[in-house]
C-alpha cells in the first residue's frame, strides 16, 4: 500500500493545523510551502517539525533525505519532486489554487482542493483533467460540502434512501454588503485575514460551498442564492417541502443553507418503503416521511489529513465534480463605475451568490472567481448581477480553464 507523501501549501489557520495533524499521526510531511517564510518558520516550530530551508530542488532532496521537512517559497519545487504524491491547496487564493492544480495533474500527483474558492470556479474542469491524468482530485473531507457528501448523502443513498436536501448552517446572519473594515475588530478576535471573514459573513464562502456541493452531487439551487431561512433543526423537515405541501420549495432535490443550526451540515431524505420508514420512526430519527440527518460540526484542518490519506491509499475522493451545474456569480456591493477595478472575493466591491450554471451562461454573468482584477467598462448598481459585458478581464490560466470548463460542458 502507497503512504502519504505530503506537500502543503499555505500554513495560514487551515494548513498550520494540518501540519500538527500530520506530526501527531506521523504521516511523511515531505514539503511545506509559504511565501511568508518568517510565518512557515513559526508554523514549524511551534508543531515541532525538523526542517530545512531550501531555494532548490536539489537541496530540497537533500532535506529529504535527512528525514526532513523542507520549507520554501518556491511552489514549483514541490512538482519536480518524486515522492511526494498528494499536494495539500491551502491557500485560499484563486490564482495560485489553478496554478497549483495545473502543475500537480501535468506531473500526476494527487489534490486535496482545501481551496473552496478554486473548487467552485473550475472545480469541473480540473477533476475531469485529474480523472483522465490518472490521479485523485478531492475536496476536503472537513469542509460542508465534503463532510456532507462523505458522512451523510454517500452513505444514505447507498442505503436506498431519497435524498431531496442537502445543506450546511451558516455560522452568521447574513450581511451580503459586509467589508473587511466592518469586520477588522472580530478578525483580529477570531485570528482570521479580514478577508476570510468577510466572505463567511456576506455569504460568498456559503454560496462557493454549496455551489461545490451541486456540482458533487446534481443537485441545484431551487432559486438564485437559496432560501436561506432562519430555522432550528426541529423547523427543517416541515420547511423543507413542496409549496404544494405547506414548504418554501419549489423542486426537491436542492442544496441550501441555514442560520441558526452552524456549524453543522444535513440532509433530508425519504423512502418510499413502510418497514424502512416505520424503523426509521422506530430509532426515533423523526416522524417521516421526510427525515432529517444533522451532523452537529465539520473539521476543515482537523480532518483535511483523510482527504489526502484516502486519495493516496485507495485512490478515491471523498467529494468531485460529476458536472458543470451551478456557478457563483458576483453581484455588486455598492454603485461601481466604468474604470473601477474589483477586488474580488471577500472585499469591498462583490459578493457572490449561486444560480444554476445554465442560467448563468444564458444571462452572461460573471463568476465571482473570475471577477478579481476585473476593470468596469460601464455602471453597475449596487445588488445587480455584474455581466461579461459589464467588464473587461485579462486572460491568464484562471479565466483559459473557465472557458475550457464551459465548452466541455456546454
Amino acid at each position: 500500500m502507497n503512504k502519504p507523501v505530503i506537500a502543503i501549501v499555505g500554513l495560514g489557520k487551515m494548513g498550520e493545523t494540518i501540519v500538527h495533524h500530520v506530526k501527531k499521526t506521523n504521516h511523511k510531511l515531505a514539503v511545506a510551502v509559504e511565501i511568508d517564510l518568517a510565518k512557515g518558520i513559526r508554523a514549524l516550530d511551534k508543531a515541532g517539525i525538523r526542517y530545512g530551508f531550501v531555494a532548490s530542488v536539489e537541496e530540497a532532496k537533500r532535506v529529504i533525505d535527512q528525514e526532513m521537512t523542507v520549507l520554501t517559497d518556491n511552489v514549483d519545487i514541490i512538482f519536480e519532486l518524486e515522492d511526494v504524491n498528494v499536494i495539500i491547496d491551502a491557500t485560499g487564493n484563486i490564482n495560485a489554487g489553478a496554478y497549483i492544480a495545473w502543475r500537480s495533474i501535468n506531473k500526476k500527483k494527487n489534490i486535496v482542493m482545501l481551496n473552496a474558492e478554486l473548487d467552485a470556479t473550475l472545480g469541473p474542469i480540473l477533476s475531469v483533467m485529474a480523472t483522465s491524468s490518472g490521479i485523485i482530485y478531492t475536496g476536503d473531507i472537513g469542509d460542508e460540502p465534503g463532510a456532507i457528501m462523505y458522512y451523510l448523502f454517500k452513505p444514505l443513498r447507498e442505503l436506498g434512501l431519497e435524498i431531496i436536501v442537502a445543506g450546511k448552517g451558516k455560522n452568521n446572519p447574513l450581511n451580503v454588503y459586509a467589508t473587511p473594515t466592518d469586520l477588522e475588530e472580530n478578525s483580529k478576535r477570531l485570528e482570521l485575514n479580514p478577508r476570510v471573514l468577510t466572505s463567511f459573513v456576506d455569504g460568498t464562502k456559503t454560496m462557493v460551498e454549496m455551489t461545490i456541493l451541486s456540482n458533487a452531487t446534481g443537485f441545484l439551487p431551487d432559486v438564485r442564492g437559496m432560501h436561506g431561512p432562519t430555522a432550528s433543526l426541529s423547523d427543517l423537515t416541515r420547511i423543507y417541502r413542496l409549496k404544494s405541501d405547506g414548504g418554501i420549495l419549489n423542486r426537491l432535490h436542492v442544496v441550501e443553507y441555514v442560520i441558526g443550526i452552524a456549524p453543522g451540515v444535513f440532509v433530508i431524505a425519504t423512502t418510499d418503503d413502510e418497514v424502512i420508514e416505520k424503523n426509521l420512526q422506530y430509532l426515533k430519527v423523526g416522524e417521516g416521511p421526510n427525515f432529517l440527518f444533522y451532523r452537529p460540526y465539520h473539521l476543515p484542518g482537523s480532518e483535511t489529513l483523510l482527504s489526502a490519506v484516502r486519495a493516496v491509499t485507495k485512490h478515491e475522493a471523498v467529494i468531485q465534480p460529476i458536472g458543470y451545474l451551478s456557478e457563483t456569480v458576483a453581484v455588486a456591493k455598492r454603485d461601481l463605475n466604468p474604470g473601477e477595478k474589483i477586488d474580488g472575493i471577500g472585499g469591498y466591491t462583490v459578493y457572490g451568490i449561486i444560480e444554476k450554471a445554465k442560467v448563468a451562461s444564458e444571462e452572461g454573468f460573471l463568476p465571482i472567481g473570475l471577477s478579481e482584477g476585473a476593470v468596469l467598462k460601464k455602471s453597475v448598481r449596487k445588488g445587480q448581477i455584474i455581466t461579461f459585458d459589464d467588464v473587461e478581464l485579462k486572460d491568464n490560466l484562471v479565466y483559459d480553464l473557465w472557458r475550457l470548463q464551459r465548452k466541455v460542458f456546454k
